[in-house]
């Protein structure tokens, strides 16, 4: 089921989701969570960022499984793996804090003023939005460190392996 799809590795697929919107859902949530006067706006885009990175995160995984075993689990891909389910639990985290956030964190809202809802205790916000915010950078790091790594490895490796053309064969220096 999470092996293919239009004839490439899922894996390869959705983790650019990941890469991408994973970055982004944390620039929204430390927003959310430093400013009160934006809730409002960015309460649904919070919560439908979280669900969708989590369930990208999750489909990357499952997808990323599938490819480790197709590749009969080479050691490099080992760590990529234990970095993808860390990824995955922060991305749960993320969620749930994100949940949270959206029922305990209070604002204005141009659209409904004279509605005003009950807020939970400032102590409760202050740590509902510092956990937001830790969340999210926990995300956001893990992403872009996997990432780094990643790259950090592709390079390495290519400089390692000799480089062969149809015209002139180059070896190491």
């Amino acid at each position: 089921m999470f092996d293919e799809a239009f004839g490439l590795p899922l894996h390869v697929l959705v983790i650019h989701a990941v890469v991408a919107f994973v970055p982004l859902l944390a620039l929204i949530a430390i927003s959310y969570a430093v400013v009160p006067a934006w809730r409002w706006l960015l309460r649904w885009p919070l919560l439908l960022g979280s669900a969708g990175c989590l369930a990208a995160g999750f489909v990357a995984m499952k997808s990323g499984e599938a490819l480790l075993e197709q590749l009969n689990s080479p050691e490099f891909v080992l760590t990529h793996a234990a970095q993808g389910r860390l990824l995955f639990w922060l991305l749960l985290v993320l969620f749930a804090v994100s949940v949270a956030a959206t029922f305990l964190l209070g604002g204005p809202n141009p659209l409904r003023d004279h509605l005003r809802r009950v807020d939970a205790a400032p102590a409760v916000q202050v740590i509902v939005a510092v956990l937001l915010v830790a969340a999210a950078i926990g995300a956001g790091v893990q992403v872009a460190h996997g990432r780094c790594r990643r790259s950090r490895c592709l390079e390495l490796r290519a400089h390692r392996q000799p480089i062969t053309t149809p015209h002139r064969r180059r070896t190491r220096v």
